[in-house]
């Protein structure tokens, strides 16, 4: 009578055994078509993510490069306050037609902006040194504020002549009165430059100097 009892409890035993063992492995094929299809998700997301970002970037650094040039200072000091840039200018009369230009909260006297460093003639009294930069209008919506660094990289911004319509299009309106202006002061480019510059940078935000 006991003999049919142990039989039947090790069939039991090994059914139990095999059941667990099968639904061990249909668990882990499971897990493993899930990780599967979540890696090929993942692969296909991150592809979908990355070909729009890389574009934007591409363009946006097109932009930069596109209305951004570069500029040479003739720098004789850089001060705190927009009081004592002006009271060093008026200490030295050869810095009669120099600029005061405000960059990130710092105020910078500048005699002249050349577009190559051999342009810049530097100075004694006071001394004076070569400033690199680049003034970008990228974040500028106009074109005829997009284009001012192109205008400044001219020889010479005072003799630039358009014909017709293209003049409204490519420069500021009051670009030719200003430089008239300015050619009573010097007949220097440099020293037009400077100050055509200091003008749009000071009146637009738009405009971007960077060291």
């Amino acid at each position: 009578m006991k003999f049919p009892h142990i039989i039947g409890r090790r069939e039991m035993m090994r059914a139990a055994l095999l059941g667990s063992i099968t639904g061990l492995v249909g668990v882990l094929v499971f897990i493993l078509i899930l990780n599967s299809m979540d890696s090929t998700y993942t692969e296909k997301t991150k592809q979908n993510d990355l070909i729009p970002v890389s574009s934007q970037n591409t363009e946006k650094t097109g932009e930069e490069e596109r209305f951004t040039e570069q500029f040479f200072a003739n720098q004789h000091g850089v001060f705190s306050t927009f009081e004592k840039a002006t009271e060093f200018v008026y200490g030295y009369p050869s810095l009669n037609t120099s600029a005061v230009v405000e960059i990130d909260g710092s105020f910078y006297v500048w005699s002249s902006v050349a577009t190559t460093k051999e342009g810049v003639v530097l100075s004694e009294d006071p001394p004076s040194f070569v400033k690199p930069f680049t003034l970008s209008a990228a974040g500028c919506k106009k074109p005829e504020l997009q284009n001012i660094p192109s205008l400044l990289k001219n020889k010479d911004p005072s003799k630039i002549n358009f014909q017709g319509d293209e003049k409204e299009e490519k420069m500021p309106s009051d670009w030719e009165t200003i430089t008239y202006a300015l050619s009573s002061i010097s007949s220097d480019s440099s020293v037009v430059r400077m100050h055509l510059l200091a003008h749009y940078f000071t009146g637009n935000d738009c405009l971007k100097i960077k060291f």
